[in-house]
């Protein structure tokens, strides 16, 4: 007897593993593939094409899609007889694990990160104040899969910072020290396709 769910889902088709989140500034060409922000070879950001690795993270990377809509109805049938469209948004969250100044500058809208030598033990600072606007950057998330070894991509075209409340708790006990961001994707509108705004997925094959 045939299997009722047969359904000839592979090993490869059914994923779960730790994610990789990237950054770069909004001059860096767009990727038309993996290797653009990914060495293959090294598995390294390519940082000479200005992409950066943003670190540990801790609880997963979560790619948001959603969108709004509304209804439209007559008197005579009741059910309503078409939606449409009304918005559509995208995100991406985390919690980076390493709470080095150069996260907090990144999270928190910080300052320039500087190095002052001119201490017996240099050191290393940046500022914060109640920024006006937001840096807005590419983003990637990137994974293996664990059965194949394969790749995958999303590259974000736009990505600003989300409000997010995070804190740093000094205590001498307790969970560790993390940064919880949130990126709000925004379309690119020189982008003729409608449907390709936001952003790519690249799937090594």
């Amino acid at each position: 007897m045939p299997d009722f769910f047969s359904n000839n889902t592979t090993p490869e088709a059914v994923n779960r593993g730790a994610g990789r989140l990237m950054y770069a500034s909004m001059s860096t060409t767009f990727p038309t593939a993996i290797s653009a922000v990914i060495n293959l070879s090294t598995y390294a950001a390519q940082t000479g094409g200005g992409w950066f690795d943003l670190g540990s993270t801790k609880g997963g990377i979560q790619i948001s899609f959603n969108n709004s809509e509304e209804s439209i109805d007559v008197d005579q049938i009741n059910s309503d007889i078409d939606t449409y469209v009304t918005g559509a948004e995208m995100s991406v969250s985390t919690t980076l694990a390493e709470t080095t100044l150069d996260r907090l500058a990144f999270a928190w809208e910080g300052d320039a990160v500087t190095i002052n030598a001119v201490p017996t033990t240099p050191e290393k600072n940046t500022a914060f104040g109640p920024f006006e606007d937001y840096t807005q950057r590419r983003l990637a998330v990137g994974a293996r899969n664990t059965k194949s070894g394969k790749l995958r991509l999303f590259v974000f075209r736009k990505a600003n910072r989300a409000p997010q409340d995070s804190q740093i708790e000094f205590n001498k006990a307790g969970e560790q020290q993390t940064i919880p961001v949130r990126f709000n994707i925004l379309p690119d509108t020189s982008i003729a396709t409608v449907r390709a705004r936001y952003g790519v997925a690249f799937d090594q094959q």
